[in-house]
């Protein structure tokens, strides 16, 4: 008789990175396929090696060994033995993937998975992501994906999964609920209260209170010892996604210099946020093509200009924004850099050498470099300060806050609780002190009775 067998393959002990895989017979759902993000340890880049791409990163250990999810071509391209490693010719499994949203640790990976195995998203987040990749921000191999409604069921087999929307910084979020003959298993992806769309949250919450969930897996990233230390870039007056555009607007209007914005692309509500504190402070807001074209897809409110590119060949896509909203240029920032919002990537941060940036505000909201972790943000901070610019932390967490995820245990009352997502899970203590909690090592393991056990 078959029983559900549930196997954690990474994101017990890491923010992101999370990979689960739930079996019932011969059918399997795997969620997420991200790689997790430390700048400080990646100094490989394997990206120029697309042909061996999968087995370099089977090499590294960043993709875990998986039966079946890798297609044969693509562990033989490289002179290392993956044995006893099955490739996706020698299982008969029925497997799909499932991705919660767009952030690199749970989709950084989804191009090494066979390209005969399907992977679900939802159709938002299809969306945005094809329009990542026409700016260059995909992923190293291309692959199909397949777009999928919210709280529409999809059957792998015996096995039912069904989406449901949620509010976390990137466009498109969900979380899943997955039911197997003899298990039923929440995972909440990224989440977060305190974004544009809590509404989101209460939706799904409301939507489980008719299911008696044996199993949550539920991110823990904001546990933390009180004794770690904040970066400089954590230390932020602003707590929610609603108090940006006001706190940055009320830093514009008491001075009258230029202001410089540093955003993520994959936060379609802080790319609009930007818009609006033009809108509320009667700057022209002027974004790089890359972001112009998010933009002019996707938010609602398009009055922004672009920020005339140092190279002269365009693609069409480039040429047809260019053509089709105002453009800005250094010498005319300059003529009058008060009436102006100006983005500045990190990977363009040369740009303000060509900008009088002199008592400049910098608001760093989120963009690369995150935070101290990456080596490449105490350049940021030494640019910044040689150049004369003041630095400005408008970094908004799509993280819940600990009480909030207390709160989501306490309003959905799994039988057992699986914190992961976080580098110290056993801080998530729930509020119930009935509540059962499970921290589980990468292995398999078979639910009976509210216990989990290792097979």
């Amino acid at each position: 008789m078959n029983q559900t067998t549930i196997t954690f393959w990474g994101g017990l002990r890491t923010i992101g990175g999370n990979i689960a895989e739930i079996k019932y017979g011969n059918d399997r759902v795997i969620f997420d396929f991200g790689l997790v993000y430390d700048p400080s340890t990646t100094i490989i880049q394997t990206k120029q090696r697309a042909s061996k791409y999968v087995s370099d990163q089977l090499q590294l250990n960043a993709i875990p060994m998986i039966d079946g999810i890798y297609q044969q071509e693509d562990i033989q391209a490289g002179v290392y033995a993956f044995e006893p490693l099955k490739a996706f010719e020698e299982t008969e499994l029925n497997t799909a993937v499932f991705i919660s949203h767009l952030h690199l640790d749970h989709i950084g990976a989804m191009d090494t998975i066979a390209p005969q195995i399907p992977v679900y998203l939802s159709k938002e987040s299809k969306a945005y992501f094809h329009q990542l990749e026409k700016i260059g921000e995909g992923l190293t191999k291309q692959r199909d994906y397949t777009g999928i409604d919210y709280q529409e069921p999809l059957h792998i087999g015996a096995i039912k999964v069904t989406p449901f929307q949620t509010d976390h910084d990137a466009y498109g979020s969900m979380a899943m609920l997955v039911e197997t003959p003899d298990l039923t298993v929440l995972y909440s992806g990224d989440i977060r209260m305190h974004g544009q769309h809590p509404e989101y949250n209460q939706a799904l919450i409301k939507a489980m209170q008719d299911y008696t969930i044996d199993l949550l897996l539920l991110e823990g990233t904001s546990f933390r010892p009180h004794t770690e230390e904040k970066s400089t870039a954590d230390q932020t007056s602003v707590q929610s996604e609603k108090e940006i555009a006001s706190f940055i607007a009320k830093k514009l209007n008491a001075q009258d210099r230029l202001a410089v914005f540093n955003i993520y692309h994959r936060n379609l509500d802080r790319i609009e946020l930007m818009i609006d504190v033009g809108n509320r402070t009667k700057r022209t807001v002027v974004f790089e093509l890359a972001t112009a074209h998010l933009a002019d897809r996707f938010a609602s409110d398009k009055q922004f200009a672009i920020l005339v590119p140092s190279r002269e060949a365009l693609t069409v896509w480039e040429q047809d924004l260019m053509d089709r909203y105002p453009i800005v240029n250094a010498t005319q920032i300059n003529q009058a850099p008060a009436t102006y919002f100006v983005q500045n990537s990190f990977d363009r941060i040369t740009d303000l050498l060509d900008l009088e940036v002199q008592g400049a505000l910098y608001f760093h909201s989120n963009g690369m470099p995150l935070g101290a972790f990456d080596p490449n943000y105490y350049a940021l901070l030494g640019l910044l300060e040689q150049l004369g610019l003041i630095y400005q932390s408008v970094n908004v967490s799509g993280h819940a806050t600990q009480s909030d995820i207390l709160a989501l245990i306490d309003a959905i009352q799994p039988r057992l609780l699986v914190p992961w997502h976080s580098h110290y899970p056993e801080l998530v203590i729930p509020n119930n002190p009935e509540q059962a909690v499970f921290l589980p090592a990468k292995a398999t393991y078979v639910y009976n009775d509210g216990t989990l056990n290792k097979i």
